[in-house]
């Protein structure tokens, strides 16, 4: 399951409606909001992605 970058609910990749490829990485999101507001900031929420994805790592 793939995680919405702004609300961070799970997501379906293989179903997802919503979605963006930015800088080399597909996003995917919950609904057309969340994609919205990705729109506006897609680097705060690439980061915050980012961060969420090292604070859930497992070493």
């Amino acid at each position: 399951m793939a995680v919405d970058p702004v609300c961070g609910k799970p997501v379906n990749p293989h179903n997802a409606y919503w979605m963006i490829w930015y800088k080399g990485t597909p996003y995917y999101f919950c609904g057309e909001d969340c994609q919205l507001q990705f729109d506006h900031k897609p680097e705060h929420y690439r980061l915050l992605a980012l961060d969420r994805r090292q604070k859930e790592a497992v070493y």
